[in-house]
This record gives structure tokens, C-alpha cells and sequence, in this order.
């Protein structure tokens, strides 16, 4: 049996479907922008960014042209069907270690029981923690029995004024860096649509 040198070629492309959705937050954001900053802002390779963008053009979900990518309007409904969308919001009481990143997950509260499924995926993945909140009859949980309206109602107005409705859910990651706490924050969002 002849053995294959896979050095010869190169690294294989590592992205996830939590990559693919963070570029779409990206091209949303920014209207159109290069391979590099892709890559910046996920902490990819550029091989990895060329074999993702490849797929988002085959499911024409992006535009690429002269000046960069952006999202075609395919990819536009489809990004804003899952439902799910980074907010600024962090707290050092919910989590003082690293960079936050929170995303809200409309209508996921029936897939949150105590919190710590999501916790323990974002620690998987590889954040320091995860803090979730949930809405519920119009008020603002911390799983599962924690009312954060009660008991840190400044916190909770703040969670409001991002849009959170009843039956949402709010996870704040935290991890050693703003970009991997996003591509966590995102994996830990998709895994409750």
C-alpha cells in the first residue's frame, strides 16, 4: 500500500456552520468587503474563507464581485429567517472573564431548561462560560428560576432596550477573544433553531 503525503496538499478548510453565519452578520453589517477582513474577523485562513465563500455562492447567498463579497438578496432572507442576531449587551456580573458576545434567539425558549445545555456547549466550543436569560410570560429569567427583573431590573431594561420579547432567549459567551466569543455565541444560537 503506498501511503499519501497529505502535506502536499495544504491545510484542510476548517469553518463551521457557526463561520458561515457570523460572515453573513459580517456582509450584512458592512454591505460588501474583502476575503482578508473575512478572515480577520473569524480568525480563518484564507483557504478556509475560499472554500466557505465557495459554498455561499453555490447556495447563492452571496454576490462576488470586483470590489468583494457581499450578501445577495437570497442570502439577506435567508440570514434574517434564522431568527437569531448579535446585540451589544455584557455585564460583569453575568460572566467578568474575556470578550462578551451576546445573541438573541427569537422564539427559543421552550429549547431552554435550566441553561446549562447552552453553557456547556459554548464551553465545548471553547468560551470560558455562557450566562442565558429567557423571557417568559414578560418577565426575565436567568434559568431557571432567577428573576432578573426583580432582582437586577437595571440589567433587564437593558435586555429589553436589545429587543428581547416574550419567549426569546439572550446567551452572553465569554472567551479570550471577540471573535472566537462571536463564532461560540453564534454555534450556541443555531443549535436552538
Amino acid at each position: 500500500m503506498k501511503l499519501i503525503n497529505m502535506a502536499n496538499f495544504g491545510p484542510v478548510a476548517r469553518y463551521t456552520d457557526a463561520h458561515l453565519f457570523v460572515a453573513m452578520d459580517i456582509l450584512s453589517r458592512n454591505g460588501c468587503c474583502s476575503r482578508r477582513v473575512l478572515a480577520e474577523e473569524m480568525d480563518l485562513g484564507e483557504g478556509s474563507i475560499r472554500s466557505m465563500l465557495k459554498v455561499m455562492k453555490e447556495w447563492r447567498w452571496i454576490d462576488v464581485r470586483r470590489p468583494g463579497v457581499s450578501l445577495s438578496a437570497t442570502g439577506r432572507a435567508n440570514f434574517e429567517d434564522f431568527g437569531i442576531r448579535f446585540v451589544d449587551i455584557g455585564s460583569p456580573a453575568y460572566g467578568a472573564r474575556g470578550h462578551q458576545q451576546a445573541i438573541l434567539v427569537k422564539g427559543a425558549a421552550d429549547t431552554v431548561t435550566s441553561g446549562m445545555a447552552q453553557r456547556d456547549m459554548a464551553v465545548r466550543n471553547g468560551a470560558y462560560g455562557a450566562s442565558v436569560f429567557v423571557m417568559r410570560g414578560g418577565r426575565i429569567f436567568f434559568p431557571d428560576s432567577w428573576d432578573v427583573d426583580d432582582n437586577d431590573p437595571d440589567f433587564a431594561a437593558t435586555i429589553r432596550s436589545a429587543g428581547m420579547e416574550d419567549g426569546d432567549v439572550l446567551v452572553i459567551v465569554y472567551s479570550d477573544s471577540r471573535n472566537r466569543a462571536r463564532v461560540i455565541a453564534a454555534s450556541v444560537g443555531l443549535a436552538m433553531r
